[in-house]
């Protein structure tokens, strides 16, 4: 199955999308005071993650535009120090009254003076040893909230916290995730109507996922949705039914919800079941893994769900944020949805039952006993937007199955659409998404991981991802038309798309690229307008503001540490009145300097000694050059609460560290590149590698 309600199973399983179609301007729906837009776009404010209750991410605002943004200059910038190497800078500003609100990697708080951004007050909310703590994936915060007078943040270390919007005093925590078993919190919460709804990430961990509503003047929960339904709900029956795998099966939320008052409806996606790549101890389709769902927003009773992935075993969690949109389709304005998939497909429903907009098939893919694979998969009618199959680097299509043989499989469980949330234009009626053409290697173990019993909290990837010698990524940025999900245009970069997007009625759609440019593209056209060299990776979503009649586009320059970007901690602010240039871009490959020097800081005598240091989940320094044919010692320590090792392929070295020890090799290497890297299950495609230069 596929898509349910409450009350009747959807039949249908192609809902046709032919004849004219067409986008009405999105119209208002009363909110209660002192919340973000619902439908109506972004104006003078960026009130909210998403620029509106719809998460379009789409500005009224337009004198920037298709005519003088190549006059676009800095403004002003702002500088957060927390450009170190585990830490990704993904935060998404929101703009109240004149005043910014920021977020750092450890869930620090800002709030800057909007016009200038001279500081008015920071939140640190002493995350304890942040660097040690088990997550997944990178170190990073996506953003807050404002409603009631008040700030919402959700921290690493699982508390969803509030701060007086006016002094950042705190004025309530609780605790809504636990740290000590991989639960975590990135996301920015939404809040409306008095709640405040977060979810709890960590699917690669042996958790059980769920999002919570609380009070937004107490942060007492109000309502709780299980993500993995337990014995007597609707959905248990498609776990085993002769083991409790159900019970730590993942399922996380990574992404901020979109609320459709009218209908009374929250929307969200839930991610990968645990283990990620390894379906043999888990039978069945695994619900809601992969899928999107329909909330009551007051009571957190489920209306309707729709699983992109049946019994994902290839990590494609979904975790692109869920926008809303209202859309003419033969000559009836129909209530819409989109959802970007790790798979490459957009995925296109009507948000008020969950059936198709534009069509999607059940078709019938690859079997492999071992891993008791679903028969069929939901396939879209349209275009991916990324290549979903390879044969051209030996590689093979989507929903192939594997087993202890190595499969090339594109894309990989780092492809498709990851976290960057897509923005959407009215003028266009596309859904614009950032693409990650990535092929990974999957390769199942002989003596499964899952086989053995993992404590609560253990990582638990099942089998091993890599990527394959030679073989390269790249990123797509897509306009997706949502009447017939298809392909508008499309800009293809060398490297992978990470961060999002930001449209405009000035007829623009802005977003980053990973080596520190800053795009403006013609939204219809998909022509370049406008590029600044901003220094880091522009990973990060964009978004745009008006004060005293100038308006201003915001994003954050910082790097992601997944995708090894170049690391900073620059807050960049344009205006068609500012005068700031493009700076230096960053060289191909960086090791930025830790904010605070430690274990990981290179030695003194680092020509024949190196010191690196593994945490939960990266390497810190991600590169380093030693002399070739000359006796190096490098000493490695494990600063996690995981084990780890130091891995290099070419030179026969492996080194196997439980948490706190420290151990060292010597290497003597010829001239050359090699790849170091964690050889513990999933580490390495968490990001847990480094370049070691010879010369």
């Amino acid at each position: 199955m596929f898509s349910r309600t409450i009350f009747a199973l959807i039949l249908s399983v192609l809902i046709g999308g032919a004849g004219l179609a067409t986008v009405t301007a999105q119209t208002a729906t009363p909110s209660p005071t002192g919340v973000a837009p619902v439908g109506e776009p972004s104006g003078a404010e960026w009130a909210t993650y998403g620029g509106n209750l719809y998460n379009q991410r789409y500005s009224s605002l337009d004198q920037i535009n298709t005519g003088n943004v190549k006059d676009l200059k800095g403004a002003w910038t702002f500088h957060t120090g927390t450009g170190f190497l585990p830490a990704s800078l993904e935060t998404s500003p929101i703009v109240r009254d004149g005043i910014m609100y920021i977020t750092g990697p450890h869930s620090q708080v800002w709030a800057l003076d909007a016009r200038t951004g001279k500081e008015m007050w920071v939140f640190d909310p002493k995350v304890p040893n942040p660097l040690s703590q088990p997550t997944c994936c990178g170190q990073d915060n996506r953003g807050v909230d404002v409603g009631d007078g008040m700030v919402y943040v959700a921290t690493l270390d699982g508390r969803l916290i509030a701060v007086d919007a006016k002094s950042g005093t705190q004025k309530w925590a609780v605790r809504v995730a636990d740290p000590l078993i991989g639960e975590t919190e990135t996301m920015a919460p939404r809040y409306y109507d008095g709640l405040v709804f977060i979810g709890v990430s960590g699917a690669e961990y042996t958790m059980r996922g769920r999002l919570t509503a609380h009070d937004a003047k107490t942060g007492n929960e109000i309502w709780r949705f299980n993500t993995i339904p337990g014995p007597g709900e609707p959905g248990h029956e498609t776990w085993p039914q002769d083991n409790n795998t159900w019970a730590s099966g993942g399922a996380s939320v990574w992404s901020t919800p979109s609320i459709d008052p009218e209908l009374g409806l929250l929307y969200f996606v839930i991610a990968n079941p645990n283990p990620d790549v390894d379906g043999s101890m888990r039978a069945g389709d695994n619900l809601y893994s992969d899928s999107i769902v329909a909330l009551d927003y007051k009571t957190g009773k489920m209306t309707w769900y729709f699983q992109t992935i049946h019994h994902d075993i290839w990590d494609y969690d979904a975790t692109n944020p869920v926008v809303l949109f209202d859309v003419e389709m033969n000559g009836q304005l129909v209530k819409a949805l989109g959802h970007a998939g790790r798979n490459g497909w957009l995925f296109l429903l009507k948000r008020d039952d969950g059936t198709p907009l534009v069509g999607i098939n059940e078709q019938a893919v690859p079997q492999l006993a071992a891993q008791k694979t679903a028969k069929t998969q939901p396939i879209p009618v349209g275009e991916p937007f990324v290549p979903i199959s390879c044969p051209e680097i030996g590689g093979s299509p989507l929903y192939t199955p594997f087993d202890t043989t190595p499969v090339l499989i594109c894309p990989g469980a780092a492809g498709g659409a990851q976290w960057s949330p897509m923005s959407f234009s009215p003028q266009t009626h596309y859904l614009y998404v950032c693409g990650l053409n990535e092929p990974l290697t999957f390769k199942k173990e002989s003596e499964p991981e899952s086989a053995t019993p993992v404590p609560s909290g253990g990582y638990r990837l099942g089998s091993k991802i890599g990527s394959e010698e030679g073989v390269h990524s790249s990123g797509t940025f897509t306009a997706m038309d949502v009447t017939t999900n298809k392909i508008a245009w499309q800009a293809k970069w060398e490297q992978t798309c990470v961060g999002g997007s930001m449209a405009t009625a000035g007829g623009l759609v802005f977003t980053g690229e990973s080596n520190g440019n800053f795009d403006a593209y013609d939204a219809r056209t998909g022509d370049r307008l406008w590029q600044f060299q901003t220094g880091a990776g522009v990973n990060a979503p964009a978004v745009t503001y008006e004060i005293d009649g100038v308006q201003y586009v915001a994003v954050a320059s910082g790097g992601n540490m997944q995708e090894d970007t170049p690391r900073g901690d620059t807050l960049w602010v344009f205006s068609l009145q500012g005068t700031m240039g493009p700076v230096a871009a960053p060289a191909a490959a960086t090791t930025p300097v830790p904010a605070t020097p430690g274990p990981g800081t290179p030695s003194a005598a680092a020509e024949t000694t190196v010191e690196i240091t593994g945490y939960d989940i990266g390497y810190q320094p991600t590169e380093f050059t030693i002399p070739a044919n000359t006796d190096v010692r490098v000493v490695v320590h494990n600063a996690g609460q995981l084990t780890h090792n130091f891995s290099i392929d070419k030179l026969n070295i492996s080194a196997t560290l439980n948490p706190g020890e420290t151990g060292e090799v010597t290497i003597n290497a010829p001239a050359g590149t090699y790849t170091y890297y964690c050889d513990v299950d999933g580490h390495r495609q968490a990001g847990m590698v480094g370049t070691m230069i010879v010369k």
